[in-house]
């Protein structure tokens, strides 16, 4: 059976205790470690506890080799904020990671990503921002939003133009880049987004795996479609 934990940590990016919950492996059904991590991101309105409560991953990753990480990470875009003390993406790049290699059966090297909604956003943002620190991605009902339109997505005391995945691709080295995949409900609010960002890879010969299934932009939805990301993460272990 997969063990979980709730674990504070003094982050120094955001210098207070921050929280998350882990799925630990049981190694009398997949092996012993160490392990490959799954960094997986809530969205907004949610918290580090909303995949464990509101979706089957504890059941789904009974016999997967993975350690699964769930950050909370609030309302911040899973960005750095222009203000002290609000650098998530650094809490999550350098604090998390290292915190995770020295307590757990963490194994060396790159890290899969994905969340639903905010987090899906924030998974596509950082690993194709992050291609050294990440192998995989997936996202479930992100929001992408063309540069033109970021202030009125979002408000952000940052840089808003950090947080354009347009201009990642743009600048993004093809053969160094994770395996990336998104899906979205065609009653989604934000399929639109999908679509548009879709169109944008293919047109630049972008290697990407992009699905529309029935639902919207809810935890059925998100609960349905995880095992598909998960087979993936797993099928590009090295």
């Amino acid at each position: 059976m997969l063990a979980v934990a709730t674990v504070e940590f003094m982050s120094e990016a955001l210098w207070r205790q921050v929280t998350y919950t882990v799925f630990l492996p049981d190694s009398n059904i997949v092996g012993s470690g160490p392990y490959t991590v799954l960094l997986q991101l809530h969205g907004g309105n949610q918290n580090h506890k909303s995949w464990l409560h509101s979706s089957r991953l504890l059941h789904y990753a009974q016999k997967i080799p993975l350690i699964i990480v769930m950050p909370d990470g609030a309302q911040t875009r899973w960005a750095n904020g222009g203000t002290p003390f609000t650098r998530y993406e650094d809490f999550l790049v350098d604090d998390l990671r290292k915190h995770i290699q020295q307590t757990f059966p963490a194994a060396n090297g790159k890290w899969a990503i994905g969340g639903n909604s905010m987090g899906g956003f924030g998974a596509v943002r950082l690993g194709l921002k992050y291609p050294d620190r990440f192998y995989s991605i997936w996202s479930h009902s992100g929001g992408f939003p063309e540069a033109n339109t970021l202030p009125e997505h979002w408000y952000w005391s940052g840089n808003v133009d950090d947080l354009d995945c347009y201009k990642l691709i743009e600048d993004l080295d093809i053969p160094t880049m994770p395996r990336l995949s998104f899906d979205c409900g065609t009653d989604d609010h934000l399929l639109d987004d999908n679509r548009r960002f879709h169109t944008f890879l293919e047109k630049r010969g972008v290697p990407h795996y992009y699905q529309e299934h029935l639902g919207g932009h809810d935890w059925d939805y998100w609960d349905a479609h995880i095992p598909e990301a998960l087979q993936q993460h797993i099928s590009e272990l090295k």
